[in-house]
C-alpha cells in the first residue's frame, strides 16, 4: 500500500514540473504566441472574406454549347463543312446580343425564331389549267427551319462588317417588329388564308 501511494505521489509530481514547463514555455517564446495570434486573425477575416465574395455581381449565364436550337443555328450557317468556324459565329452572335441588349442572348435568341416561325406552309399542285395552293400545318422542326431561314436571309441587309453582328441585329429587328422574316412570315400566312377552302374537308 506505501508502494502505491509513493507512486501516486511521484507521478503528480511529475505533471505538475510538466505543466509548469509548457506554460514558461508558452510565456518566453514569441513565435508560439504569434503562431496562436494568425490562427485567430484568419478564424475573424474568413467571415469577411465569404461575405465579400457573395457580393459580387452574377456572371452572364453561358448556354450549354449541346443546346439544340444552337446546334441547328450552327448547321445552318456552316459553309463547306466549316463546322468550327461556324460554331464562333453562332458564339459571338450570342455575344453581340448580350452587348445590344444587355440580356441573356439565349432566351431573346428563342424568342426571335418562336415570333419568325410560320404556322403553315402552301403546296402548289397544278389543277387543269391553273395552279392550285393548298395550306398545311407544320411541324415544330418545320416551323424553326423556315424562321432561321428567314432570319439569315433578311440578316445580309443589316448593317455590320460581319455576319454574326448583321445576325444580331437582325434578331432584335424581329423582337421590334420590323424585320423582312416577319414579313415572309406574313405573306404566306395571308396565302393560306386565302386559299384554305382548297383543304378537304373531313
Amino acid at each position: 500500500m506505501l508502494s502505491v501511494l509513493r507512486t501516486a505521489t511521484w507521478s503528480l509530481r511529475q505533471s505538475t514540473r510538466f505543466s509548469s514547463t509548457i506554460a514558461e514555455a508558452n510565456a518566453t517564446d514569441p513565435l508560439a504566441n504569434s503562431g496562436l495570434q494568425a490562427v485567430i486573425a484568419s478564424q475573424q477575416t474568413t467571415p469577411v472574406a465569404s461575405s465579400s465574395k457573395s457580393k459580387l455581381p452574377p456572371m452572364l449565364n453561358i448556354p450549354p454549347a449541346e443546346d439544340p436550337l444552337l446546334h441547328y443555328l450552327t448547321s445552318s450557317i456552316m459553309k463547306h463543312g466549316r463546322r468550327a468556324k461556324a460554331a464562333r459565329i453562332t458564339s459571338r452572335t450570342l455575344l453581340h446580343l448580350h452587348s445590344f441588349t444587355r440580356g441573356e442572348p439565349l432566351p431573346l435568341l428563342r424568342e426571335a425564331i418562336l415570333a419568325a416561325s410560320p404556322a403553315v406552309k402552301c403546296l402548289t399542285h397544278r389543277h387543269g389549267a391553273k395552279n392550285v395552293h393548298k395550306p398545311v400545318a407544320l411541324g415544330e422542326k418545320q416551323r424553326t427551319r423556315f424562321a432561321v431561314q428567314w432570319i439569315l436571309e433578311a440578316s445580309d441587309s443589316k448593317p455590320g462588317k460581319t455576319l454574326e453582328e448583321r445576325l444580331a441585329r437582325e434578331v432584335i429587328a424581329v423582337l421590334e417588329g420590323n424585320s423582312k422574316a416577319l414579313a415572309k412570315k406574313m405573306e404566306l400566312h395571308r396565302l393560306a388564308m386565302v386559299n384554305r377552302g382548297n383543304v378537304p374537308r373531313t
